[in-house]
């Protein structure tokens, strides 16, 4: 993902030293630390690609991986946010940078796009945000003043401009959500503090003060910080009424102890990525995958990658194989497809028939850093790209309800017996022979797709997460191929519909 072509990582500088409120990183906020309810609002915003805490606490550390988001060990002699966020990125790979403070829970995920904006559309090396406010005499809060550009020509404790001769009621607030161009911070480690830096204690004032121009963003307000016992007890009243924190607060039910089994908010789950597991030496139908299939020369290969090239919704395709025959049909798709095609040349050893799905599946895993797996066969047909498209509509609204996958599944509402004959699904002594609508459904993994952010993936080992969504199929849309029967009837209907104008892609 990038925005406007910009890859944007997020950082949060935090720490537990606080004079005004003692280990105010972890203090709790309904359930959550604080650091985790900053690190689940980044985690919301569409344009960031990575986000990090940047600590020098073990205990700040600990709690973030225990909730599946990432931290950076930095030095413990920084005393300023910016200096530890130019440590912990030293070495990585980004065109802009965000800076989030650490001690504002109830951030507006929209506000880093507003500040990521401000920056790409100046000539600036950083910009941050400002919003209005009616506050006088208020020390606490940085003003702010700007020139008809919108660059920042002063930042200041006191009240600016002076409300004693021009009047003004409504000041511009410093708000510290900061985005820095690639080197900024590399220009800011290497300038010695400035008079006015000293004076005012702004950091800013280093690249004012040495000619670097400071562009500002306005949005309508700003972070509630929280430094004080009292702050504290105030978010902690805001925060049971706030709309974003539904979309996670499964998280302050979990047990602490564990890594978090389903929270959207500890994976990057964009972009989507279509993985199609094709192997050579099918054993049941010969070549299944790249014999001629009801009209398409490359088989059911092609058919497959046709549909999933159409899904607006899936960002990249990656074909994992070690069959010559698929690579070749990939290839050839792949010139004239606007979708980005991956081959990935799976080793022999994970590739035949003896060989465990769950060696596979960790091996998948491994295919992408971020973004979320869509793991599909070729061998299902009929699962059109609106079909897809629907799959993909449903993770997301399952992600935001706190699931951690979603799997194909196919409902049943038959009559079960055991090996015994037995009754299995339903109690025969109440009624022998019930309406099969009032059997209580069982489902059957269809094997269609699976679903799962690839973080996730590699947490659990597996492509079903500890708190998977079932996605009803029907068996009519499910159907799979094993057999040679199995692929003549498929063929026959693929057939029939493609003559009847039925589009399959």
């Amino acid at each position: 993902m990038a925005f406007r072509g910009h890859r944007v990582i997020a950082m949060v500088p935090s720490r537990l030293g606080s004079t005004r409120l003692e280990r105010k990183a972890l203090a709790d906020i309904c359930g959550l630390p604080m650091v985790i309810h900053v690190l689940q609002r980044v985690q919301m915003s569409p344009i960031v690609d990575e986000v990090y805490i940047a600590t020098d606490s073990e205990e700040i550390k600990e709690a973030v991986e225990r909730y599946g988001g990432r931290a950076i060990m930095t030095g413990t002699h920084h005393t300023t946010g910016i200096e530890r966020i130019a440590e912990a990125s030293a070495d990585m790979d980004y065109d802009v940078i965000c800076l989030i403070n650490g001690d504002e829970p109830a951030l507006n995920p929209d506000h880093i796009q507003a500040s990521v904006e401000a920056l790409l559309d100046s000539e600036a090396p950083t910009s941050l945000l400002a919003s209005e406010s009616a506050k006088v005499n208020s020390p606490s809060d940085f003003k702010v003043v700007t020139n008809r550009a919108g660059e920042a020509m002063y930042f200041s404790r006191e009240d600016i401009p002076s409300p004693s001769r021009s009047g003004v009621a409504n000041f511009l607030k410093a708000y510290h959500l900061i985005s820095f161009r690639k080197g900024a911070l590399d220009t800011y480690m290497s300038l010695d503090k400035t008079p006015m830096e000293a004076i005012e204690g702004h950091d800013h004032l280093r690249f004012l003060e040495n000619g670097h121009k400071v562009q500002i963003g306005v949005v309508e307000h700003d972070s509630f910080s929280v430094d004080t016992p009292e702050n504290l007890a105030e978010m902690v009243e805001q925060m049971k009424e706030d709309p974003r924190f539904s979309s996670y607060r499964h998280l302050a039910s979990e047990d602490a102890s564990e890594p978090v089994s389903s929270a959207k908010a500890t994976w990057n789950s964009s972009p989507v990525v279509a993985v199609v597991p094709c192997r050579a030496g099918s054993e049941r139908v010969k070549d299944k995958n790249t014999r001629p299939f009801a009209g398409f020369e490359g088989g059911l290969l092609e058919l497959k990658l046709k549909q999933l090239a159409n899904v607006a919704e899936i960002d990249k395709i990656v074909v994992s194989t070690n069959d010559p025959s698929v690579v070749e049909i990939t290839e050839e798709f792949r010139r004239t497809s606007e979708k980005p095609i991956v081959i990935n040349e799976r080793p022999d050893e994970l590739a035949s028939s003896s060989t465990p799905m769950s060696r596979f599946i960790q091996y998948a895993a491994e295919l992408e850093e971020d973004g979320t797996m869509l793991m599909t066969h070729v061998t299902h047909p009929l699962v059109t790209s609106e079909t897809f498209s629907e799959l993909i509509a449903a993770w997301r609204e399952a992600e935001e309800q706190g699931y951690d996958s979603l799997i194909t599944a196919t409902r049943l509402h038959s009559f079960l017996w055991d090996e015994k004959a037995q009754a299995f699904n339903y109690d025969d002594s109440v009624e022998r022979w019930p309406r099969s609508q009032d059997i209580d459904p069982l489902f059957e993994i269809n094997h269609a797709a699976y679903l799962m952010p690839f973080v996730r993936m590699r947490q659990v080992g597996d492509r079903v997460g500890t708190n998977p969504r079932i996605y009803e199929m029907e068996q009519d849309v499910a159907m799979d191929i094993d057999w040679k029967h199995q692929f003549d009837l498929l063929e026959d209907i693929v057939t029939a519909k493609v003559s009847r104008g039925i589009t399959l892609t």
